[in-house]
């Protein structure tokens, strides 16, 4: 009867606010090129590189459905080495992109070409090594956002990058799409279901404690937290996806923690996460 209550507890949480929430659309992206690497030469032909990806990304409308919130991340491009194909000049380069709910992703195996005043088409009908890859890594960012706004809300963004990830494969510059697709089947998958949950009651759960201080509901919430995490880590203990959200949250999950009445989520968490022991150690609950 107590799981049932704490089951119908947060439902209904999830329920009351679920209800008032809207999907978050807008995306508002700074964007860095570094190009140190390169030769002079080349570098000036990817002068306008860094405004006009800022431009397709801040502008371009990535959904139909409610715009009331906006997502902010960053964009690093690292360019590495410059080669020629026939007519075409094709970079190499690091990928990098982060935003507040620590959806981060390192790519270092991209490969476009490009040319300076290469038009930027927002309705492609063939595949563009450059856009899309820039457009996988967005959706893969807004899906992961989405998820904690609501439960598997991200779905058909991660859907998206699945779509662009095959036709990467397909394409002449398949370099690193195979990677890119396994790292969005792993996230959608059946063992990775709980670390969606898990996000989604991670950031109710700070609602709970940061924002309208709810000693019972935070509690609950934690635990849940805990719960999923750990069935992630009994299946998939090396899972990349696991270690990702880890990375970027060990140190708020403390303040998760704040209202519980005993040490046994910190004590999970050293078992799941042994890698950050020392600041699990060190929360400091309430009790």
């Amino acid at each position: 009867m107590k799981i049932l209550r704490i089951i119908s507890g947060l439902l209904f949480i999830f329920l009351l606010f679920s209800a008032t929430k809207s999907f978050a659309q807008r995306f508002q992206c700074e964007v860095k090129i570094q190009m140190s690497q390169l030769q002079p030469r080349d570098q000036d032909d990817l002068s306008d590189l860094s405004q006009k990806l800022t431009d397709y990304l801040n502008k371009k409308n990535w959904s139909d459905q409610n715009q009331d919130i906006t997502i902010k991340s960053n964009i690093q491009l690292i360019i590495t080495t410059v080669t020629t194909r026939g007519s075409e000049k094709v970079y190499r380069a690091q990928f990098l992109i982060s935003s507040p709910s620590g959806e981060n992703f390192y790519d270092t195996s991209c490969e476009f070409p490009y040319f300076l005043g290469q038009a930027f088409e927002t309705y492609r009908t063939a595949f563009d090594p450059l856009l899309d890859l820039v457009d996988f890594y967005v959706y893969m960012v807004l899906a992961g956002e989405l998820d904690t706004y609501e439960l598997f809300s991200g779905t058909p963004f991660y859907n998206k990058a699945q779509d662009l990830a095959n036709q990467g494969q397909l394409s002449n510059f398949s370099t690193g799409w195979t990677g890119r697709l396994e790292d969005v089947i792993q996230i959608t998958d059946g063992d990775h279901v709980p670390l969606r949950e898990a996000k989604f009651y991670y950031y109710e759960g700070l609602y709970f404690v940061e924002r309208e201080p709810n000693p019972n509901y935070a509690r609950q919430f934690s635990a849940e937290v805990v719960k999923r995490l750990g069935m992630v880590y009994n299946k998939r203990p090396n899972s990349k996806t696991l270690k990702r959200f880890l990375d970027s949250h060990f140190q708020e999950i403390c303040t998760l923690f704040r209202f519980d009445l005993d040490r046994k989520n910190m004590d999970k968490m050293i078992e799941i996460d042994g890698r950050h022991r020392d600041t699990y150690e060190n929360c400091v609950p309430a009790f």
